[in-house]
């Protein structure tokens, strides 16, 4: 039997097959949508963002150090591409990552580290600049973690740490490390944790950290990343 869609089943009744230069041109011109509406730096800033949990206009425009109209024009262009999705909270509007769109932002941020050498030259210059201290890849950890000869710190706030973390994870915002120095051991090697590659929080955490006599490396990836690589992610919301 000939199925209805086909060509063959267009040819048998007579009329025109489909193209199939339209369905290339209907494709291609459908993924250039989605690449022009990530090709701003702002708009890949306010999905990188969002990584980490929905965000209000307000709160991401802050995020960005951008004005709020600017950044809820970058905001609609992504929605029109189905990128975010949006929900009303009272007055305001919160928008979220739409699924698979994490995933896509790890790709595009490894192929750029790999085939940019500005990218190479900026974040290489902007940590040493920063004196940041040693990292450590998911190689090196996964081994530690398993014999406990390591505790996992994702330093980032904790609501975005309570969306989802790394399976093991402990919370400790940077922003409360030193009063809360003493709940860490100090016979383990720290790795901290936050955002991503771009993210100066485990920089900054692993800096006291070590001034205060701890044992302390970055861990450069975050929560994507590790999910993307098959880690398991664990979420602290019920």
């Amino acid at each position: 039997m000939l199925n209805n869609n086909s060509a063959e089943d267009a040819i048998a009744r007579g009329l025109p097959a489909p193209s199939a230069r339209a369905l290339k041109d209907a494709s291609y011109g459908a993924f250039a949508a989605v690449a022009r509406a990530m090709g701003s730096a702002p708009r890949l800033e306010l999905l990188d963002l969002l990584v980490q949990r929905p965000f209000t206009v307000d709160a991401l425009a802050r995020g960005i150090a951008r004005p709020f109209p600017s950044t809820s024009q970058h905001l609609q262009v992504l929605r029109r591409a189905n990128l975010v999705t949006t929900r009303r909270i009272g007055t305001s509007i919160e928008y979220a990552l739409a699924p698979g769109v994490s995933d896509v932002l790890v790709a595009l941020r490894r192929l750029a580290t790999v085939r940019s050498a500005e990218v190479q030259r900026a974040t290489q210059e902007w940590f040493a600049e920063a004196g940041a201290p040693e990292t450590i890849d998911r190689e090196a950890l996964l081994p530690l973690l398993r014999q406990d000869g390591a505790v996992l710190v994702d330093v980032r706030p904790a609501d975005e740490y309570d969306r989802g973390h790394i399976a093991g994870a402990i919370n400790v915002p940077v922003d409360s490390l030193v009063e809360r120095i003493l709940e860490l051991p100090h016979d383990a090697l720290i790795v901290a944790t936050c955002r991503g590659p771009y993210c100066a929080f485990a920089a900054d955490a692993v800096r006291i950290l070590r001034s205060h006599g701890l044992k302390a490396v970055r861990f450069e990836a975050g929560v994507a990343e590790w999910e993307v690589d098959g880690g398991a992610i664990e979420s602290s919301r019920p």
